[in-house]
């Protein structure tokens, strides 16, 4: 039996509050409950200590730690490799999707993105 919506547990990282409050309001909508939020990769690392996350929703340019490297950080540790993660970046070219997904993104979101956008990719890596 699949777990309902409201039982997956969100990390949200990005550096710019606005994105990370639209999207907890758009993962909320579409009834996930769980979701915390980060705002560089070290704040998520520490965050990941304390919490197992089912999905991270990581934005690809961070100060710091960018995005990718953070990705290539999570899929480097075994114990961490069960965590579904969707990148977001406005970038919209094929080179990064790519880069993404061979370094273990399970998906890719163009930002600035609506609703239905995230909700199609959401639902497509947690399979619910």
């Amino acid at each position: 039996m699949s777990k309902a919506r409201s039982d997956y547990r969100i990390l949200v990282v990005d550096d710019q509050k606005s994105m990370r409050g639209l999207a907890t309001y758009f993962l909320k909508q579409i009834e996930f409950q769980d979701i915390d939020e980060a705002e560089n990769a070290r704040e998520a690392l520490m965050k990941m200590q304390q919490k197992r996350y089912d999905l991270l929703l990581l934005d690809w340019n961070m100060e710091g730690m960018s995005g990718i490297d953070l990705l290539r950080a999570i899929r480097s540790v075994p114990e961490l490799n069960q965590i579904k993660i969707i990148m977001a970046t406005s970038e919209r070219s094929v080179d990064k999707m790519d880069e993404a997904t061979s370094n273990g993104a399970d998906h890719y979101v163009v930002k600035p993105y609506e609703l239905r956008d995230l909700e199609v990719r959401v639902k497509k890596v947690l399979a619910c």
